[in-house]
């Protein structure tokens, strides 16, 4: 299960949507207003760290809660419902994929989306994990591509759809823990790396695509062997 490549992908959607174009420039002064500090002063390292970690516990309870939810619809779903469920969520992920591949392009789809609650819940651990759940449903539109993808892989595999929301949350929350940890210095070390961070997103657009064109046609299985790479370099 650990080695699932459909796991490993879901940690890397994570990963990638926590470098959306609209999403960085705004998490490290998000994060320190939850803290209720300001990173170019003087700050309370542990409080920051604190405060992100109270934070992607938020958004985790919600994807968990989503995954399990799925998890028990796909159960009774029958075999031809999983049939037709299979062709969308390949077709969602080709489409995604695509726009990450810049093949179309969707400005909506990478639009800055702010979740206007930080001022009234303040700053403070309980309120860190009450943005957190609702990053996880109002800042949707900015990883829409990414997380949708997920959401689609997570329909088409019946039992698996709270492990990948699971693995999803690490992947985005390891950065958001990163910057509790290292504020200033992982934030600028991003930002240096843009080109690099806009490569990687087009790669996994490309494989978005390849993973949706093997979940339309049922072939997922494929991806656990190597006859998807023999197929591929013929």
């Amino acid at each position: 299960m650990a080695g699932d490549p459909t796991i490993i992908f879901s940690f890397f959607a994570g990963l990638l949507s926590f470098l959306s174009p609209c999403m960085l420039p705004v998490i490290p002064a998000f994060i320190a207003h939850m803290a209720g500090t300001n990173l170019d002063n003087d700050f309370n390292r542990k409080k920051v760290f604190l405060t992100a970690l109270m934070f992607v516990l938020g958004f985790s309870i919600i994807f968990g809660t989503i995954g399990v939810l799925l998890n028990s619809f796909l159960e009774s779903a029958s075999t031809q419902i999983l049939h037709y469920l299979s062709m969308v969520a390949g077709a969602v992920i080709i489409f995604f994929g695509a726009h990450l591949t810049d093949i179309i392009n969707i400005p909506k789809l990478e639009r800055e989306h702010k979740l206007g609650l930080e001022n009234k819940l303040g700053s403070g651990y309980i309120p860190s994990i009450l943005l957190g759940g609702a990053f996880a449903v109002g800042w949707t539109p900015c990883v829409g591509p990414i997380l949708g993808s997920v959401f689609a892989l997570a329909s088409a595999t019946p039992g698996s759809a709270f492990v990948l929301l699971t693995a999803y949350s690490i992947g985005i929350g390891t950065p958001f823990l990163m910057i509790g940890a290292f504020p200033k210095r992982f934030r600028e070390y991003i930002l240096q790396h843009q080109a690099s961070v806009s490569k990687t997103r087009k790669l996994f657009g490309y494989v978005m695509i390849l993973l949706g064109v093997l979940i339309a046609t049922q072939n997922l299985s494929l991806i656990a062997s190597f006859d998807v790479l023999e197929m591929v370099l013929g």
